[in-house]
């Protein structure tokens, strides 16, 4: 198996795509997207991160986050995903995955990409067709930037410009 080289620096935010093995859509249940925010929040517990955003989709979610000084984004991730799998083992019984083995991972450059990954994390459930509007969709840390103003209430009805320059994995 190949051996991935991440070059990560303290602090560094990065935006990260995880998806499901074999793009099963088991994050399609609101049970299964609760129990993934909490295994969120586990992983947080022991490679602490800021974290910016998020969006769970029903074979994929994103995050954007600033992981504190020392903590490395393998560890973190490997420990998100097994913290997930002891929540929702009943998901994969047979093959004990929930994850594709790899990750998706972008440095975050500066202010304008920040804005540009955010635009394109929340607006991600319309661009699957899952809801009709940004806003619809639940599973989306959207209501907190609208609620400090980053966002208008009406945002995400039409694509950002700028939505084809991100690459999603």
């Amino acid at each position: 198996m190949p051996r991935y080289r991440r070059y990560f620096r303290d602090g560094q935010t990065v935006f990260l795509t995880l998806a499901t093995h074999g793009r099963y859509p088991w994050m399609a249940d609101d049970a299964a997207c609760n129990m993934v925010l909490a295994s969120l929040r586990a992983a947080k517990q022991r490679h602490p991160f800021r974290h910016h955003a998020h969006v769970l989709l029903h074979d994929h979610l994103h995050l954007m986050i600033s992981p504190y000084p020392g903590v490395e984004i393998p560890a973190l991730i490997g420990c998100f995903k097994r913290a997930a799998l002891s929540r929702l083992h009943h998901i994969a019984p047979a093959t004990r995955r929930l994850w594709q083995p790899r990750y998706h991972d972008h440095i975050v450059r500066d202010e304008n990409d920040f804005a540009r990954h955010l635009d394109y994390l929340h607006f991600n459930p319309v661009k699957h067709g899952l809801a009709q509007h940004a806003g619809a969709w639940p599973w989306s840390s959207l209501a907190a930037w609208q609620s400090r103003g980053v966002y208008a209430p009406t945002w995400g009805h039409t694509p950002p410009d700028h939505m084809d320059d991100i690459r999603e994995s």
